[in-house]
């Protein structure tokens, strides 16, 4: 499998890479809403911003799972790749830096592209985009991730509904299943049933398991109505 690695040129950590040396290919698009047309997909390098500034590195898949759009189509989700992503995050969680390492729920650009796109971040300002040596240990753990994929065992794969933005508690499902597209609380109030066939459609690796993360009877049976499968398995957390 062709998986590319690709940084943008307008990028923080993506110029960082660059002076470390590391010859992948560039864009000079912002990296939430780029056209790429090579390979069979992509693992995007690069910074990621919270007001709290807290020191992370932190991986997700794109979409934008309601109206509210960074980059990208509302109500859009892109191609997941659940085998990936999970391979990725297990040599992130073996880097010897005591930092915050999470999967974040589905969110932002790009929307339009025909292949699976995972993001890779530093978090969460310019003093760590800068820091060579944590940018560094998150290109090799990016590395060794797609070099183990298809030795990444997935007891099941997982689509997770609720919960923060920041997943932690589905993260630690990462250690023996293999993650998809995350839904977080802030957006259950417009989930429809587009979305919900986007979660078990739009994935390399097909969702088998719904994890309901601090989901009201109400909302997880609202949610339930729009799964046209028996064969998926529904949990809660």
């Amino acid at each position: 499998m062709d998986i590319k690695v690709i940084i943008s040129n307008q990028d923080e950590v993506g110029k960082t890479v660059k002076k470390l040396g590391y010859k992948f290919e560039d864009i000079n698009e912002d990296v939430i809403d780029f056209k790429y047309n090579s390979g069979d997909a992509i693992v995007v390098i690069c910074r990621h911003e919270s007001s709290a500034k807290m020191p992370s590195l932190t991986v997700h898949h794109p979409g934008n799972p309601g109206k509210e759009t960074m980059g990208g189509d509302p109500f859009t989700l892109g191609i997941a790749f659940p085998r990936l992503i999970t391979s990725i995050y297990r040599e992130i969680i073996k880097i010897p830096i005591n930092i915050d390492k999470t999967f974040e729920a589905t969110h932002h650009g790009p929307t339009s592209l025909k292949i699976p796109v995972v993001f890779a971040e530093v978090g969460s300002d310019k003093s760590f985009w800068s820091n060579e040596n944590l940018v560094r240990n998150l290109v090799e753990a990016v590395l060794k991730g797609i070099e183990n994929i298809n030795s990444t065992n997935c007891e099941n794969v997982i689509a997770g509904i609720g919960g923060p933005h920041y997943e932690h508690r589905i993260s630690k499902f990462a250690l023996a299943s293999c993650i998809s597209h995350i839904i977080s609380k802030h957006y259950i109030s417009e989930i429809n049933s587009n979305i919900i066939d986007q979660i078990l459609e739009k994935s390399i690796d097909k969702p088998d398991t719904i994890l309901f993360d601090s989901i009201n009877k109400k909302t997880r049976e609202k949610i339930l109505s729009f799964v046209n499968s028996n064969k998926i398995s529904i949990k809660s957390i």
